[in-house]
């Protein structure tokens, strides 16, 4: 085992939740890069962050050290499997399973206003495969909170374009707001 990925391994990222978020934010599970940081979507090819500001989903630019700011702007960070990985295809189905029930007792205690998965991936490890069959709000809810689904903003994710990607973080936004 290399180096990241023990250290990945001892260390899961913490959850960065509050009762009453606008939205909380579920990721499928770290990489190796973020779990050796301690922080969410620390990959610098990774543009979450870039995207949650130029969305004006956040007031000011944040970095993945600052991802336990999040709840400061109503958004909470959580990920349906916790152990990190090199990427999605190394998870077990299984994972995804136990991942659903803490993910619907998260829910359940802190009640967010909405849930958004940041991947289709984290969506149907959730729901069910082949069950996602667009971007964007979704006809279901957890915990009575309704759900969005966002395209992966992983680097292992080329094949949807950064501007493709803002594109929806902005429809993200506009639904947010549209739900108050």
């Amino acid at each position: 085992m290399k180096a990241p990925a023990k250290k990945a391994a001892k260390h899961p990222l913490p959850d960065y939740l509050a009762p009453g978020l606008k939205l909380l934010f579920v990721g499928i599970n770290p990489g190796l890069m973020s779990a050796a940081a301690g922080h969410y979507y620390a990959n610098p090819r990774n543009p979450f962050w870039r995207l949650l500001y130029e969305a004006g989903l956040t007031p000011e630019p944040l970095t993945p050290a600052q991802d336990f700011r999040m709840p400061k702007f109503g958004y909470g960070l959580t990920d349906i499997v916790k152990r990190a990985s090199r990427g999605a295809g190394d998870l077990r189905w299984k994972e995804f399973q136990g991942g659903r029930d803490r993910l619907i007792s998260l829910i359940e205690k802190f009640k967010p206003r909405a849930v958004c998965f940041n991947s289709k991936t984290a969506f149907e490890g959730f729901f069910g495969k082949s069950v996602c069959k667009n971007f964007g709000p979704q006809p279901v809810a957890l915990g009575g909170a309704p759900v969005f689904v966002l395209p992966s903003t992983s680097p292992a994710n080329a094949s949807v374009p950064l501007r493709i990607k803002l594109e929806y973080f902005k429809a993200l936004k506009a639904w947010l707001d549209s739900l108050k």
